[in-house]
């Protein structure tokens, strides 16, 4: 009879010992989580944008902005996004410029700030911004730079995409 116990406590104590080496999961989103750490050793992975526009990282996936282009309306709708673009990111800017490139040469597109009484968002602290363009409504795809932006207190410059690839 102790054979019998004393196996069926290595059998239970081997299968706590694997339970806890397979337990080593992803943490959940707000609970400690540190994007940045996350994947300082992965491969660049891609989130679909929730507009379905042109996704563009910032720096490790510190932040994300979606494009999304209306050509019938001639304007361009941005919108700012934490780390894997679960939510939005309220932004203090009135306003930040992209240079797109066309055959003609470089032109600005200056997106501001847009208020959303549904969401409570006001200028200056805000998730979106709107360029309006008359050649968009020409333009399938085109490269873009964004020259430099602040996004949680970093500084990111010159971060190319294409539209509606993104980066």
């Amino acid at each position: 009879m102790k054979k019998l116990y004393y196996i069926c406590f290595l059998f239970s104590a081997l299968l706590l010992a694997l339970g806890q080496a397979g337990c080593g999961g992803e943490p959940l989103q707000g609970e400690g989580h540190d994007h940045a750490h996350d994947h300082a050793h992965e491969e660049p992975h891609y989130h679909e944008p929730p507009h379905g526009g042109a996704g563009v990282t910032l720096g490790a996936e510190d932040a994300h902005i979606e494009f999304l282009v209306d050509a019938e309306a001639k304007t361009v709708t941005a919108w700012f996004f934490k780390p894997h673009m679960e939510r939005y990111l309220r932004m203090e800017l009135k306003s930040f410029e992209v240079l797109a490139k066309r055959e003609s040469g470089e032109v600005k597109l200056v997106f501001n700030a847009v208020a959303n009484p549904g969401t409570g968002e006001k200028v200056g602290d805000t998730s979106q911004f709107l360029a309006k363009a008359d050649w968009l409504s020409e333009s399938e795809s085109f490269d873009a730079i964004l020259p430099e932006i602040t996004v949680l207190g970093k500084v990111y410059q010159n971060v190319a995409f294409n539209y509606p690839k993104g980066n």
